[in-house]
């Protein structure tokens, strides 16, 4: 896809989400779809509890010609235990012009907040919502768009707890893996796509952390999938280091709330532990940001200095890692520890003022050790306003031509040429 198309794609999506009438935050006709039976009625991950065909809101629907299906299907939290989790196909009603079966994609979402009409199962089809700070949030990744447009099967998972019941696990890549990877067992068995067709893994931000985590988990959680490549941009392979450049006074911030409401949905055990480091306006900082969408938090939380939020006056990552217990969860949340066994390519601007470079580039070189076959491509898109935390991270997706070009080779069954080999 070339830049023309990224610019149209843009503003496709932009303009449609804002000829939308803005949805409110709670209650819709749609509600009860993501509302999971007790007990859940399967015991395989991946497995569908429900689905339902759905239009795309106003003009991104009559721009995409596919079919679209919201879904629920069955997952794993990072304890194994399943949870339902939600999602949406996005299945192409034009044929497939390229080689062999059509491929399917599973895409992980980047940064879309806690609340759960940040899902993007539900700003797909329901438009503009507002989240639980009466913020508007609508659904803008063009890289979305463009892997549509490119003919594949796409399969969109909201996470954990993102629209269903429970807490969101953000930025933690064994929810997220399972998340993914059983996406896109569930589109199988919604039979858009048969057992046997070529699966590639997408992810920008946030999901380049999803789809990095897929990568390492696929052989060993869900080795039945044909998967033949992995896309992971703006990967944070150590999500420690990329929310302590956000905690003094950076645009994106408002993050580390989301990150510290997952740490406690995954470890209640930290409980009493990290809110005993928190002041009042720490504790506030933690249920505002437990209902907001991403552009809500940036707006409200952006350049705050998170001294403000703990006891002792110190950042609050500072705090979270002086406790070893705290600490060594969220030193287990880094990448690298298991090689991938189809190719990867790691997209990365080395200017990246949110996701830092470095641990991305430790990943490739700890995944090569490892044996994997990967190839680590750097972008060097100037910074913009540093001090915002935001530009020179978007700058990565505009690497996305030649990252589309490599999954198309590895899904047409062409060979990888690792840059570590």
């Amino acid at each position: 896809m070339n830049g023309k198309w990224k610019i149209t794609a843009a503003l496709l999506v932009s303009t449609a989400a804002l000829s939308m009438g803005v949805g409110p935050a709670g209650a819709g006709p749609d509600d009860g779809f993501y509302t999971a039976p007790n007990p859940l009625p399967t015991k395989a991950n991946g497995a569908l509890i429900r689905s339902q065909q759905v239009e795309l809101f106003a003009g991104l629907g009559s721009a995409l010609p596919v079919r679209a299906t919201r879904i629920l299907f069955q997952s794993a939290d990072a304890r194994g235990v399943p949870v339902a989790t939600s999602g949406i196909v996005l299945d192409p009603t034009t044929p497939w012009a390229g080689p062999g079966q059509r491929p399917l994609i599973s895409y992980a979402i980047g940064t879309h907040g806690t609340g759960d009409v940040c899902a993007p199962s539900k700003l797909l089809t329901d438009g503009v919502q507002v989240d639980g700070a009466g913020n508007p949030a609508a659904e803008l990744q063009t890289d979305l768009a463009q892997l549509v447009a490119t003919g594949y099967v796409v399969v969109v998972t909201d996470y954990q707890g993102l629209g269903t019941e429970g807490g969101t696990t953000y930025v933690q890549p064994l929810p997220e893996a399972h998340a993914v990877l059983d996406a896109a067992r569930a589109a199988i068995g919604l039979g858009v796509v048969p057992p046997s067709a070529p699966i590639g893994i997408w992810g920008f931000s946030q999901g380049g952390g999803s789809a990095a985590a897929a990568a390492e988990q696929a052989a060993g959680y869900a080795p039945e999938l044909d998967v033949k490549g992995t896309v992971a941009a703006a990967t944070p392979a150590d999500p420690s280091v990329a929310l302590t450049g956000a905690e003094n006074g950076r645009g994106l911030t408002g993050v580390i709330g989301y990150f510290i409401n997952g740490l406690l949905t995954s470890h209640p055990e930290l409980t009493s532990t990290v809110t005993a480091m928190l002041s009042p306006a720490g504790i506030d900082f933690l249920h505002s940001t437990a209902n907001e969408c991403v552009s809500g938090t940036v707006a409200r939380w952006a350049f705050r200095d998170t001294r403000d939020f703990t006891v002792t006056g110190q950042p609050i990552m500072t705090s979270l890692r002086a406790d070893p217990a705290v600490r060594a969860v969220i030193d287990s949340f880094a990448l690298g520890t298991i090689a991938p066994a189809d190719p990867v390519m790691l997209l990365q601007n080395i200017n990246d003022d949110a996701v830092p470079a470095g641990p991305a580039r430790q990943l490739s070189v700890d995944w090569c050790a490892k044996g994997a076959d990967v190839i680590y491509h750097e972008l060097d898109y100037p910074p913009l306003l540093p001090e915002i935390g935001l530009f020179g991270h978007s700058a990565t997706i505009l690497g996305a031509d030649v990252a589309m070009a490599w999954l198309a080779d590895r899904l047409a069954g062409v060979p990888a040429q690792a840059s570590c080999r």
